[in-house]
């Protein structure tokens, strides 16, 4: 972790988050918490986002800028009704559904290539101001990794934006079919931005993110569950000056990458869905379908740290993970209980030995500053 990145960041930690200060303090502890429920940035991410309808605030100084680095799953809601409304069906316990996945994982080919190649849509939901409606404010993630290099390229898309369900799409229709909204400051179109951005090794942008394994540690994961569970404390143990509780949380998100985005071998994929199961409260949602209409069984899991559930969702005879979801648990900040907040839904994760279609980044869009603070001009020369 030590890079140009983390010293500026270092330098702009405020008093009350210096590492020798005790982890116990309330704003310590809701700024560490506010921190790891943030989705996981890199530059693109950070040249993009967008205000998500549930966020806490920004916090200043190196939450702030951590917030915008480290790494976390966004999920939400899939059923085969209404998005945000979970599904009747039941399959047992949410322990049991993460097993019999785990089981079913397990004996998947390991499969190999040069490239862990990993395509997601995602899509966060929004209530256009002074309509009726809710749209669905989408892109699409490309990522090819070359573990034998510890190297990755993204690339991000804007494919548009689109009325959130079917009754949505009528109340759009019955708006005049409008082609842009205004949300949270931002305009957002039907037609898209096309590609966005994209980004290869070594490009002046390069940011590790916070909270992401290092791709050779994965070789060294032990696959039972308790050691593993008990190793990936250690690494965020080593990394993060936190209360156990926050580290205790890390641990899961760290898991959930491990279960959905990280070429991990199928045996070690089966031990974090092993170690998934063991958390307190993980319920089963049953028979769900994602958001391409793929059948799948889902559980669920509390976060601490925001009104919201976690879901998960896998492919019922491979137990290989199709999406994630996020939904509120709460009324309240202009959502309802039990409503889809945002969603990831993975359209292809597989072994490839076709190299990534560029080897340069898209024009750096400059250096990170706090929402408050200028940006040098002299980095920009």
């Amino acid at each position: 972790m030590k890079n140009d990145i983390l010293h500026r960041l270092t330098a702009a930690r405020p008093a009350h988050l210096a590492p020798d200060r005790p982890t116990t303090s309330p704003v310590r502890e809701e700024e560490l918490a506010t921190v790891m429920t943030r989705p996981r940035a890199t530059r693109t991410a950070r040249a993009t986002a967008r205000p998500r309808r549930m966020g806490r605030p920004l916090v200043s100084g190196l939450a702030l800028a951590t917030a915008m680095a480290v790494a976390a799953v966004v999920i939400t809601d899939t059923t085969p009704q209404k998005p945000g409304h979970a599904p009747s069906a039941t399959l047992g316990s949410g322990s049991q559904v993460l097993l019999a996945a785990a089981s079913h994982v397990g004996q998947q080919p390991a499969g190999s290539g040069t490239y862990w190649y990993v395509e997601e849509h995602l899509g966060s939901l929004h209530k256009v101001p002074g309509k009726n409606y809710t749209v669905d404010d989408r892109s699409e993630h490309r990522y090819w990794t070359a573990t034998a290099k510890n190297k990755q390229w993204s690339q991000l898309l804007d494919p548009g934006a689109r009325p959130a369900t079917k009754a949505d799409e009528a109340a759009w229709k019955a708006d005049g079919s409008p082609t842009s909204w205004n949300l949270a400051g931002e305009t957002v179109t039907y037609a898209g931005k096309g590609e966005i951005q994209h980004d290869a090794p070594g490009g002046s942008g390069d940011i590790v993110a916070m909270g992401d394994l290092p791709l050779h540690l994965l070789a060294t994961l032990p696959t039972d569950e308790q050691a593993l569970r008990k190793r990936l404390f250690a690494l965020v143990d080593k990394d993060y000056n936190a209360p156990k509780r926050i580290l205790d949380q890390i641990v899961v998100d760290t898991a959930i990458r491990l279960a959905t985005a990280l070429p991990s071998t199928p045996a070690l994929r089966a031990a974090a869905y092993r170690l998934l199961a063991a958390e307190p409260g993980v319920r089963s949602l049953g028979d769900v379908k994602d958001h391409t209409g793929r059948t799948g069984y889902a559980v669920a899991l509390p976060s601490p740290h925001e009104p919201a559930e976690i879901r998960l969702i896998f492919d019922k005879s491979t137990g290989m993970p199709l999406g994630t979801e996020r939904v509120a648990t709460r009324s309240g900040d202009g959502v309802s209980k039990g409503e889809l907040l945002d969603y990831t839904t993975i359209t292809s994760m597989k072994w490839t030995e076709k190299a990534p279609p560029f080897d340069t980044d898209t024009k750096d869009p400059g250096p990170i500053s706090a929402p408050d603070e200028a940006p040098d001009p002299k980095a920009a020369r």
